[in-house]
């Protein structure tokens, strides 16, 4: 099988159920090892980002109805935000939390009131800034740098909502998956990277005590694909996360051993390889010198050859000699 008849999916099949064949990674240019490297990190970031996605096109149409139908009446100008009243609001479905409390005064004691309610996720809006909080992360956006970052003038309920509509919600999703999809690629791309070299690291240490010569370069390109199930498995985590928010603190763990294992069942699946062709080939070297010293000697071999019949005609007639003789019948008396 040529390398450059592989395509990406039988590379992917190779590198996750046919072990036996990881040697031909060996061989390869590293630059092929790369260029998987990118593509599959590319699909990773593809499908993550229609995902996620999905996912916030939901939350924003039912923002969108919860903005038209329920929220009471704001407006912003100068880098201020009002409502018209304080607003508490919590989505089961999202876990969702959001506040919205614009009076001129609130105290630092309001606002720890308000970040305690938050367990998930959740939106503080204050007169001046937003307060977005995620689990113990907390970022603050002042509404002026947002409205000069994307060129926003004051506003009110009604004139949002019409902007909203006149974007459209096709043009919303597609241009948060093309920034998700880059965000998330660039991401995945130097994590995945990070976690190549540890698993080449890895590799070459696993080479050198079970006695192989494999350079650097061996343990680059067989690691990556050591790795693909890994990736497999971390994408269909991060779908079920963000879908169903399943979460366990052991993937990591399992995501490295997974790697791991694949390097050391290839390494010696490779060696035991390399043991059997050897003994084939003392097997070969056996046989020419054989077959070597014979036709330097014609005739003594063929003197053997008759010494050799000779000797086994006499065993065999020996032994139909040895035969014993016939019970005297007592006649002989």
């Amino acid at each position: 099988m040529e390398n450059k008849k592989i395509g990406f999916f039988s590379r992917v099949k190779m590198a996750v159920a046919n072990l036996e064949n990881y040697s031909i990674f060996l061989e390869e240019k590293s630059s092929v090892a790369v260029r998987y490297f990118f593509l599959i990190v590319l699909i990773l970031a593809i499908v993550l980002a229609f995902v996620q996605t999905y996912g916030i096109m939901k939350i924003v149409g039912k923002g969108y109805q919860y903005i038209e139908n329920e929220l009471p009446d704001f407006s912003y100008e100068d880098g201020n935000l009002t409502f018209s009243e304080r607003i508490y609001a919590y989505d089961e479905e999202y876990d969702i939390y959001m506040i919205a409390d614009t009076g001129a005064e609130v105290t630092n004691e309001d606002l720890q009131e308000y970040e305690n309610k938050i367990k998930s996720i959740g939106i503080i809006f204050l007169k001046d800034r937003l307060i977005y909080k995620n689990g113990n992360m907390e970022l603050e956006y002042p509404y002026r740098e947002i409205a000069n970052q994307y060129g926003v003038g004051a506003f009110e309920k009604e004139t949002l909502l019409q902007k909203m509509e006149s974007i459209g919600m096709p043009t919303i999703a597609v241009t948060m998956f093309g920034t998700i999809t880059i965000s998330s690629y660039l991401i995945q791309m130097v994590a995945i990277f990070l976690d190549w070299l540890i698993i080449t690291i890895f590799a070459v240490i696993a080479a050198r005590i079970c006695r192989m010569n494999m350079t650097f370069r061996h343990c680059f390109n067989i690691s990556i694909y050591a790795l693909t199930l890994s990736i497999i498995l971390s994408m269909l985590y991060q779908i079920a996360y963000t879908i169903a928010g399943f979460y366990t603190d052991y993937f990591r763990i399992v995501y490295l051993l997974i790697a791991y294992v694949y390097v050391v069942a290839v390494i010696l699946m490779i060696k035991s390889d390399l043991l059997k062709q050897h003994m084939e080939v003392a097997k070969i070297v056996e046989v020419q010198k054989q077959v070597h010293k014979e036709l330097e000697n014609p005739e003594k071999e063929e003197e053997k050859k008759k010494e050799n019949k000779k000797t086994n005609d006499e065993e065999t007639k020996k032994q139909e000699g040895d035969t014993p003789d016939e019970e005297p019948d007592g006649s002989e008396i």
